[in-house]
């Protein structure tokens, strides 16, 4: 479709767009699966409301979109074909793994271990194989093009991929596009490839190198941007400010995370509990080295000590990514039918079936780069009233976030004693709570996280941001739009 045609699609007239026109960056997008998809769409759909003009740009991609998570009427969403640059990345990824192989033979030969990428348990990272530079060149030339037919009062460049990022500095060297540094995850600070499966540090100089070249890259994205908003922990916050201490000094930064669309939660229908097995649910991918595998391994102990929480038990695994190693670990134990795996289905499908299952698991690897995740199943864990079994640092995000909260239930992800007896009980209380019935102010813990406030405060915080710069525009702060 023509551009001049697309941004014309659905947009609002004389002053319903008051607020200005924002453009959301985000390469993952519907109808791309994932827990990433929700937070674009669910900011598309309410900061129109709240009266911004909104178009997202994303590439293309396959698939229908689901009803719950598509933004007609709300926004317009450009979409631009990708650069096949596959083959160069992958090629650059396995040098750089290779380098940092030999480097790390070199300095510690002698101390091999057996390490969980070993065991199979976990996988190999590659980041650089997956950085979707390809998209950068195509996004900005579509970017530009809009700006040229709606201006742009404001970009929000969502990461990963840090690529995104560019997308914003390009706009803002270009044509003067200010854009705000969206964290879902950290990018240096806390990278997870600075250490190994096993939370180990490499120190070796390849990852040295590498760490340095990406910070001087992070550096420059913080220097152009015009404030930072943070998804997970609080902690990333204060580790942002320590470590660019510059280039984010006298600039806002906020922590606005994600949620879950309470709109969709009332348009669920509410299926009466079934008798007979225990249906235990995950949903989400798992990649690099964030896979169940502690879990997993605790339930031998589980097997062992509690025998009685397995009976009539079944783990579903709803997402794709589930190490074959570790199903074959099960096997050898005898609890192959323990475990379902099933693929990513609609995202209206997986908020359906957490509804309907009789507990909800979240599990994060043992790891410092995961301490401050706060998973976006989390949120709409939430919104359901049944129990929540949280394998996570007892000290990091997720915790802190679920601390005194009715039906939840915090297992140490380190220790493996402490995930088999909290299993134990979380299935104790699931099979309790199925039978004499779910606590009213379960059903209430989501309550607070409804993504209507989370894009009321995205409103608040690119009004802050815009408000001088429309000062020294305009003289008065004022749009004219």
């Amino acid at each position: 479709m023509n551009v001049e045609q697309h941004v014309s699609l659905g947009q609002p007239d004389g002053d319903s767009a008051a607020a200005g026109h924002v453009l959301l960056v985000n390469y993952f997008f519907p109808p791309m699966t994932g827990g990433g998809m929700p937070r674009p769409a669910k900011m598309a759909k309410y900061l129109r409301r709240l009266g911004w003009k909104v178009t997202v740009l994303t590439v293309e991609a396959e698939g229908s979109i689901d009803e719950l998570l598509s933004v007609d009427g709300a926004a317009n969403v450009l979409r631009v074909r990708e650069w096949r640059l596959g083959w160069f990345l992958r090629a650059a990824d396995r040098t750089v793994h290779f380098m940092r192989l030999c480097a790390e033979r070199l300095t510690t030969r002698g101390q091999a271990r057996q390490t969980v990428l070993d065991h199979g348990f976990a996988y190999e990272e590659h980041e650089i194989a997956s950085s979707k530079v390809g998209w950068v060149l195509p996004a900005v030339r579509a970017a530009l093009r809009v700006h040229r037919i709606s201006p742009i009062d404001v970009a929000i460049v969502s990461l990963p991929p840090a690529s995104s990022g560019t997308v914003g500095w390009l706009l803002r060297r270009l044509r003067g596009v200010p854009y705000v540094v969206e964290y879902r995850d950290p990018w240096t600070v806390s990278a997870f490839w600075t250490a190994d499966a096993d939370g180990m540090p490499r120190t070796d100089v390849v990852t040295r190198a590498r760490l340095w070249m990406t910070r001087c890259l992070e550096a420059a994205l913080l220097r152009g941007c015009v404030g930072s908003v943070i998804v997970n922990g609080e902690e990333h916050v204060e580790r942002l400010a320590a470590t660019f201490a510059r280039q984010t000094a006298d600039k806002p930064t906020v922590h606005i995370r994600n949620g879950v669309d309470l709109e969709d939660v009332g348009m669920l229908s509410r299926d009466p509990v079934v008798p007979g097995t225990l249906r235990l649910l995950h949903t989400g991918f798992f990649y690099h080295f964030y896979t169940p595998h502690h879990l997993i391994t605790a339930l031998r102990l589980v097997q062992r000590a509690h025998p009685e929480a397995l009976n009539s038990v079944e783990m579903e695994f709803m997402g794709g990514g589930f190490p074959p190693q570790l199903a074959l670990q099960l096997e050898r134990w005898g609890l192959s039918g323990l475990v379902r795996l099933t693929e990513a289905g609609p995202y209206s499908q997986a908020l359906a079936t957490m509804h309907r299952a009789d507990g909800l698991i979240i599990v994060l690897p043992p790891l410092d780069s995961d301490r401050e995740r706060l998973p976006t199943k989390l949120y709409e864990y939430l919104s359901t009233n049944r129990p929540i079994l949280a394998v996570v640092h007892p000290a990091g995000a997720t915790a802190k976030l679920l601390d005194g909260m009715p039906g939840v239930l915090v297992a140490d992800n380190g220790d493996q004693e402490a995930i088999a007896g909290g299993f134990a009980a979380f299935v104790a209380v699931a099979r309790h709570q199925r039978v004499h019935g779910y606590p009213a102010e379960s059903a209430r813990r989501g309550d607070a996280h409804h993504y209507g406030e989370r894009a009321a405060h995205m409103d608040a915080f690119l009004h802050q941001i815009l408000a001088p710069i429309r000062a020294s525009r305009y003289g008065d702060g004022s749009n004219p739009g």
